[in-house]
């Protein structure tokens, strides 16, 4: 009797620990399930919230997105992220953008009833949607997990109403997933599993799919066969089930896990107890001394699974406290049960726990607050995600615009509880406004840069284009503002001191102007202004006459007084004027002829464009005359400035700069006659003699350091039109013996995309003798980043006026930081220019810009010092 009911209480110990297993791999299963279907729809949502926070994104910026969200390294199950664009009219899809963008098979563009209605609930309430099983074009089962996409409405996020929502639709961004890589990411790998598992797709939460059968996603693992000894069957446990709902996307999975009825009186354990019987008290009593080991150790089996279960509670806690966004849980009285500390910083409270939802919300929105929880508890536990806009109160009197989500909690007490996710809206409208200002303004004087005033200048062309068809035409007039001998001062005083002038002269230009008219800043000592009204090129005269008196009044900057010219050029549309041969491009170069035409007039001039004007006058002739004969009277020189490694301070290599020590003026500045060397033609053999002495002091480094140090050349726009340049650069690097790496070309950003098919070619070429490619300036110029991508480009240097105000200014340090986050994604290098501060190179390092220069390290000298200080300093840096 004694065995009998040892036999019996064994196989029922079995039978629990089995019961027990069963659960615990059920649960695991589920909450796997739950978490990678949460990052998928995460992801989706990503690409929506990149949408509605950008009036255009390109493929570069949906490209960019897709690489920093590590879609392909973090979720391998995702195929491709794709937008499609909807066309309501004949129901179909046309993927635009698509990651990655391997050139892989479309979608079929002909989208059935079903989906089309799934694609008009989502534009309608801005939610998730999952399609049906289906074959993807990869060839394999997969599902897409699909966003609305809206165009963007003033930073303003989802356009809010049933109507502006289908007014603003474009499509949707869909995540393909791969289901059999989904399950291998949820089952365990190489392992039998001893129960049947089968997940289906049982239909939708709103009923779209009609009484359609439920999909089978995956079946698989249980015993094959069924155990002997069919007449036992009373004496076998209870067979084990267990059905999981996982909601996706408005569709129901059910995870279903089935155990048949087990005989554990036959299993190895409880045959022991039984035959031990026989052998007697002895061998009985040391079967169950082993039998209660093994009773234990399952007993710790379980609990390190309850421990664990314990740890991914706290560590799941510990993400909620960590998050952004607020997260609370609230009863059907609508009371706060528990809140994480964002919840609490949003509101400005010591504690929301027992506070009224109601008394958390502006009164005049609580009434809609009432009905929104209304509707959630007439929709009960099957209820999705739903959102609402509110204007919520911050401490007792601020007030902010706040996004409630709220779902039900199914676990819940009787009367039900709600989680709700709080997202302060009014933080993502201020940050895309100054993202914008940032993308929009000069980082030193605060005025609109070149992008912005080209699009003005556009966008009032096209006004006057309106007005002119309806017989209203209205004149136009710009000019450009650039500074005389500017250059000296940053290098006599320092670029500090030219920042200060800079910002005085800003100031001074301002207060020269009237309110209608359009300041900018387009790069480095030019300034433009624009002016929309009757008689325009006459009011623009009299601002360009008052900031010619204005800017020669003295400055007084850091204790030095300083007199500050400009000469300044214009251009207008005037009344009758064929406003279809005007663009924007030809007014600026107008405006900027003209004003090369008051600079050598003497400065401190102004000059309207005509059509007959002459570009050379005496003055010019004769320098122009001189600079011929620079090379023969061996009057040009080079300079070299030495490039740093950011992170170990090592000199890597230096870039040549060419002076000109004139016989009686002495030295001549390169803003005064590289533009007249560019525009004589001069630049060609110059910029070769400057070539072939760039390489003949390179190799003179390298036998003296014993090691590569690399020298980099500026090639003029004209230079790249020169059909001889590359056969150039390949007889200097011939006639000198200096490897190709060590040679980079340094182009303008306007060259580079002026004729994009022209340079391509041409650095395609250079790229093949192993020559580097660097962009000059980088950032200050307008060309598109897709331009750049495009290009063999090994660098970009960051133009010095980036740095000015870093690390001390949050928005400077976060734009640079930007720029060398961008070229890391599109994997080329990075040199900074006008490096002055210990701050700054440490910040560079620290963001881990590649290379440096500046005053800082070592001002532009003559061949004969920089050798000098390479064998004294450099060599031992």
């Amino acid at each position: 009797m004694v065995t009998l009911m040892a036999w019996g209480m064994v196989a029922d110990r079995l039978a629990h620990d089995a019961q027990t297993r069963f659960t615990a791999f059920g649960e695991a299963r589920e909450l796997l399930f739950d978490r990678h279907v949460k990052r998928l729809i995460d992801v989706a949502r990503s690409f929506q919230g990149l949408f509605l926070s950008s009036e255009d994104v390109s493929r570069a910026e949906f490209k960019t997105h897709y690489d920093i969200l590590q879609v392909r390294e973090n979720l391998p199950e995702v195929v491709s992220v794709h937008l499609d664009r909807w066309n309501a009219a004949s129901r179909r899809l046309a993927t635009d953008y698509r990651q990655p963008d391997d050139g892989g098979p479309q979608a079929d563009p002909v989208v059935d009833a079903d989906r089309a209605q799934w694609i008009e609930l989502a534009r309608d309430n801005n939610v998730c949607t999952l399609t049906p099983p289906h074959r993807l074009p990869e060839g394999f089962d997969g599902v897409d997990i699909g966003v609305p996409i809206y165009r963007q409405t003033g930073g303003q996020g989802d356009p809010g109403s049933v109507a502006r929502r289908r007014q603003m639709f474009l499509g949707q961004v869909n995540v393909s997933i791969d289901l059999s890589r989904l399950i291998a990411n949820v089952m365990p790998e190489g392992v039998t599993l001893p129960y049947r598992v089968r997940l289906t797709d049982i239909g939708t939460t709103e009923g779209v799919d009609g009484q359609q059968p439920p999909i089978v996603l995956y079946e698989g693992g249980g015993h094959d066969h069924a155990e002997p000894l069919s007449w036992m069957d009373p004496l076998r446990g209870p067979a084990l089930d267990r059905r999981y709902v996982i909601e996706v996307g408005q569709r129901l999975w059910m995870l279903s896990l089935h155990q048949d009825p087990v005989l554990y009186l036959l299993r190895s354990e409880a045959l022991l107890v039984l035959l031990s019987g026989a052998l007697g008290t002895l061998v009985l009593a040391m079967t169950l001394r082993q039998m209660q080991r093994r009773v234990d150790r399952s007993a710790e089996v379980v609990r390190a699974m309850d421990q664990q279960a314990e740890f991914d509670d706290a560590r799941l806690r510990g993400v909620i406290d960590q998050s952004t966004e607020g997260i609370i849980t609230f009863d059907a009285d609508c009371s706060v049960l528990a809140a994480n500390p964002a919840a609490h910083g949003m509101f400005q409270r010591q504690s929301l726990c027992g506070q009224s939802l109601f008394d958390l919300i502006d009164p005049a929105d609580r009434s809609a607050l009432r009905e929104y929880l209304r509707g959630l508890a007439h929709a009960g536990p099957g209820a999705g995600d739903v959102r609402i806009e509110l204007r919520a109160l911050r401490g007792e009197v601020s007030v902010f615009q706040l996004s409630l989500t709220c779902r039900p909690l199914v676990s819940a007490a009787p009367r039900g509880e709600w989680l709700g996710m709080l997202r302060d809206q009014s933080a993502g409208l201020r940050a895309a406004a100054a993202m914008r200002k940032l993308a929009q303004h000069d980082a030193l004087t605060g005025l609109i840069n070149r992008e912005a005033f080209q699009k003005r200048l556009a966008q009032a062309l096209t006004e006057l284009r309106a007005g002119a068809s309806a017989g209203d035409s209205v004149p136009l007039a710009m000019m450009i503002i650039d500074l005389d001998r500017f250059k000296k001062i940053n290098e006599t005083l320092g670029h500090l001191v030219g920042d200060r002038v800079l910002l005085e002269i800003a100031a001074r230009l301002r207060a020269a102007l009237d309110e209608e008219a359009v300041l900018a800043r387009l790069g480095g000592d030019e300034f433009a202004v624009l002016v929309v009204q009757p008689d325009a090129l006459t009011h623009i005269e009299a601002h360009a006459r008052r900031i010619l008196r204005l800017m020669s009044e003295p400055l007084e900057v850091d204790g030095h007084r300083l007199r500050v010219s400009g000469s300044i050029g214009i251009t207008g549309v005037g009344v009758g004027e064929d406003l279809a041969c005007v663009d924007g491009v030809a007014l600026m170069s107008q405006a900027d002829s003209a004003m090369y035409v008051a600079k050598n007039a003497g400065r401190s001039q102004l000059h309207v464009h005509h059509r007959e004007d002459r570009q050379n006058s005496p003055v010019q002739l004769q320098l122009e005359v001189d600079l011929h004969r620079a090379l023969e009277r061996k009057e040009l020189e080079l300079y070299f400035q030495p490039q740093f490694d950011c992170r170990t301070r090592v000199l890597v290599g230096a870039e040549a700069l060419l002076r000109w020590h004139h016989h009686s003026q002495g030295m001549v500045s390169p803003a005064e006659f590289i533009p007249m060397a560019e525009e004589s033609g001069l630049i060609v053999p110059i910029g070769r003699w400057v070539l072939d002495e760039a390489c003949r002091h390179a190799l003179t480094w390298q036998e003296v350091a014993g090691r590569p140090l690399s020298v980099a050349v500026n090639l003029a726009s004209r230079q790249m039109v020169d059909d001889d340049i590359v056969s150039a650069v390949q007889e200097s690097l011939a006639r000198h013996a200096l490897p190709a790496s060590l040679l980079e070309l340094e182009i303008t950003e306007s060259s580079a995309v002026t004729d994009t098919v022209q340079a391509r070619g041409l650095l395609n070429r250079l790229a093949d003798l192993g020559v580097g490619v660097s962009i000059d300036d980088f950032g200050v110029g307008y060309s598109s980043l897709s331009y750049l991508r495009d290009l063999p480009v090994q660098r970009f240097k960051i133009d010095r006026s980036f740095l000015i105000n870093v690390p001390h200014d949050a928005g400077s340090s976060r734009l640079v930081s930007a720029m060398i986050s961008m070229a890391r994604s599109l994997e080329v290098g990075l040199v900074a220019e006008g490096v002055e501060t210990v701050e700054q190179l440490d910040f560079l390092a620290q963001q881990q810009c590649d290379v440096a220069q500046g005053f800082l390290l070592g001002k532009p000298v003559p061949a004969s010092e920089f050798l000098s200080r390479l064998r004294s300093e450099w060599m031992t840096a």
